[in-house]
C-alpha cells in the first residue's frame, strides 16, 4: 500500500434499512476498498437488527469491517460521508430510515473529541447491533478509553434489541 500507514486497525459499522439492504452494504464496501488508501482486512457476517433510537421503521442489516488505511481520521471520515452521498443517502431525520450508514467506530488507539469527530464512537458501548458483528471479527480489540475489549463490551451491553446473524 502506497503512503504512510496511519492505522492498522480501523473499524467501520455499515448499515442499511431501505431498499436492497444487502446490496447497499456491498456497494459501500466496494467503494471503500476502491481507494488505494484503504485495504480491507475483514468483514463480519451480516446481521439483521431492530431499529434503535426511532423504532417505527424497517429492520436494519448491519456489519462491521476492519481496514488498514493511510488516511488520517478526519480524511477517512470525509471519505465515509462522501461514500454515503455517492450512494444517495438523504439525511432527513435523526435516526431515521436510510439506505446506507457508515460510522467510524475506532481508529487504532486514537482518541479524538472535536465538533466533527469523536473517537472511539461515543455510542458504541450501548449498541448491540454494532458490538455483535464487531465481536465476531475482533473480540480481543481493546477500545481505548473504555478499558474493555469488544467482547467484554458486548457482554455488558444493556441493549437487548434483536440482533440476528444471517446465513451469508
Amino acid at each position: 500500500m502506497a503512503g504512510q500507514l496511519y492505522a492498522d486497525r480501523v473499524f467501520i459499522a455499515v448499515g442499511s434499512n431501505l431498499g436492497d439492504r444487502a446490496g447497499w452494504l456491498q456497494k459501500a464496501r466496494k467503494k471503500l476498498s476502491a481507494s488505494t488508501a484503504v485495504k480491507m482486512r475483514r468483514a463480519s457476517s451480516v446481521y439483521e437488527t431492530a431499529a434503535a433510537g426511532k423504532i417505527d421503521q424497517p429492520a436494519f442489516l448491519n456489519q462491521v469491517v476492519e481496514i488498514r488505511t493511510t488516511l488520517r481520521p478526519e480524511n477517512l471520515l470525509a471519505r465515509l460521508l462522501q461514500i454515503e452521498q455517492e450512494l444517495g443517502r438523504e439525511r432527513n431525520e435523526r435516526w431515521g430510515p436510510r439506505n446506507i450508514d457508515l460510522d467510524l467506530l475506532a481508529y487504532g488507539e486514537s482518541q479524538i473529541q472535536n465538533e466533527r469527530l469523536k473517537l472511539p464512537h461515543p455510542e458504541l458501548s450501548r449498541r448491540r447491533f454494532v458490538l455483535a458483528p464487531w465481536a465476531e471479527i475482533a473480540p480481543e480489540f481493546e477500545v481505548v478509553g473504555l478499558r474493555a475489549t469488544v467482547k467484554e463490551l458486548l457482554q455488558r451491553c444493556r441493549d437487548h434489541g434483536r440482533v440476528q446473524k444471517l446465513n451469508n
